[in-house]
């Protein structure tokens, strides 16, 4: 059995992911994916539980809007590190935040209900928080008979579409982190009033534009004839087809595993989302390790092609440099200090001119022995020469990972690496980790040690060739 649509406790679900996670086995489904609204963090946390025998898919549903109407997108197998997926993600927590106060504030003005401090609190430390907790509080304190007569009566009424997320935004967030972005029960969802014909045609139109790349077919309360219409839709326009129950626990009447009205089984082969995504998390494992293209503002190192016009001038007037920035990438500080600093130390030339008289030295504190190499806000050049150096050696470490890990030459890397909780998951901020203990965390993830510097060493080799098509010799790296 199959379910790719489902909610827990971290956002309007009734089952935290443990409990969750024994439902979905006692209901002998082996194929799944946890779409809480507008916050991945149940999905992490499944991610790290889920037993052998299972297959997991990273979901997300976000609450979105067109010039058509309000309407739900799932997002698949992203990569949760994407710049433009965590954006997307925070601005979709700050909306729902503005949504709850607009909602505490009608209630106030319009029936004179006042929420308690206390649960104000409550509702606020929740991830994801919406209509359902709501409602359940206005329940408890005896103001409707049920959660959907308090949604009907004092929610529904005040108006918040423009606190939903713009579903093209969305749309390619989703696409910028390597995920399939999926309409959610495009007729409508449960509890809800049947989309029009013209209406589903103009949001559907709409999505396509945007990059949108499934439409979930199949669900609870779609009779046989909607979803052969919606399959139908999905083959015209070369969608994939999704499909799931969207399963709240005690919240919905929906049992897991209800992919249709009838509650007849689905074939799993009917879901055609599901070989794609399985193919994609074989071949194009998460990228752990970011690099950037363009520039970061945060905590990173900027690498980028650039040329100075006298060295005899301070290198810190920007009218002696030239910048290609559209050539440049960025790197969090912790990335290059634990896979790249001694590295580029190495092949760093204190005598080349353009490094020459620069301000003081910045160490970074978990190494031990001197080392002259400046990195911080201080432009540290190269000749191309020199870069190609760095990245014959990237290329040796690559090699290595693959077959000798113990090899001497990856010395530099097991004494630098302290910054493991940034890139593997579930190991903890607080945690302290032995020589030992990051040594096997490393060759567990060997994959994704290879795959940065594969990716890394491409893209230096993309921008050498740039910059010397634009006339260019030096490359910098300045650090945060």
């Amino acid at each position: 059995m199959i379910d790719l649509h489902m909610h827990s406790t971290a956002s309007d679900g009734t089952d935290d992911v443990h409990t969750l996670l024994t439902h979905l086995e006692a209901a002998g489904i082996k194929t799944f994916s946890l779409t809480d609204h507008d916050t991945i963090e149940g999905a992490m946390e499944m991610e790290t539980i889920v037993p052998e025998g299972m297959t997991f898919f990273r979901g997300i549903e976000f609450s979105c809007i067109t010039s058509a109407g309000k309407c739900h997108i799932l997002g698949y197998g992203y990569n949760k590190d994407a710049r433009a997926f965590s954006q997307i993600l925070q601005l979709g927590r700050d909306k729902r935040r503005n949504k709850l106060c607009k909602r505490l504030d009608f209630l106030k003005e319009r029936f004179g209900i006042e929420v308690s401090e206390q649960e104000r609190s409550h509702l606020f430390c929740c991830s994801s928080v919406g209509k359902p907790q709501l409602g359940n509080l206005l329940v408890s304190m005896g103001l409707a008979a049920h959660r959907h007569e308090a949604i009907e009566k004092y929610i529904e009424p005040c108006k918040t579409e423009s606190d939903r997320l713009d579903a093209s935004a969305v749309i390619k967030a989703i696409l910028a982190a390597g995920g399939i972005p999926v309409w959610a029960h495009p007729y409508g969802g449960t509890d809800e009033r049947e989309v029009p014909r013209q209406k589903f045609e103009a949001q559907l139109r709409i999505l396509l534009s945007a990059g949108l790349m499934g439409l979930e077919c199949y669900y609870a309360k779609y009779t046989e004839a909607q979803i052969a219409f919606l399959v139908a839709a999905a083959k015209e326009h070369d969608l994939l087809i999704s499909g799931g129950s969207d399963y709240h626990g005690a919240n919905k009447t929906v049992a897991l595993g209800t992919l249709n009205a009838e509650g007849t089984p689905v074939n799993e082969k009917a879901l055609t989302i599901v070989p794609e995504l399985v193919r994609r998390q074989r071949e194009h494992p998460f990228h752990l390790i970011e690099i950037e293209k363009g520039h970061n503002p945060g905590a990173c190192f900027w690498i980028l092609p650039i040329k100075v016009h006298d060295v005899h001038l301070s290198i810190w007037a920007e009218d002696n440099l030239d910048c290609m920035d559209d050539a440049e990438i960025s790197i969090s500080e912790s990335a290059f200090e634990d896979f790249l600093y001694l590295i580029f130390k190495r092949h760093f030339d204190n005598d080349l001119p353009e490094n020459v008289g620069r301000g003081d030295e910045y160490l970074p504190n978990n190494y031990e022995d001197g080392i002259a190499f400046e990195w911080y806000l201080t432009e540290n050049f190269y000749t191309f020469a020199q870069i190609e150096a760095v990245l014959s050696d990237i290329r040796q470490v690559a090699a290595l990972l693959r077959s000798d890990f113990d090899h001497p030459a990856l010395d530099f890397l097991r004494a630098g690496i302290r910054n493991l909780h940034y890139y593997f998951l579930p190991l903890s901020f607080d945690t302290k980790y032995t020589k030992e203990e990051k040594e096997k965390i490393a060759k567990e993830n060997i994959e994704h040690l290879i795959d940065f510097y594969v990716r890394f060493d491409a893209s230096l080799r993309e921008m050498i060739k740039v910059g010397r098509a634009n006339g260019y010799r030096l490359i910098s790296v300045c650090g945060p």
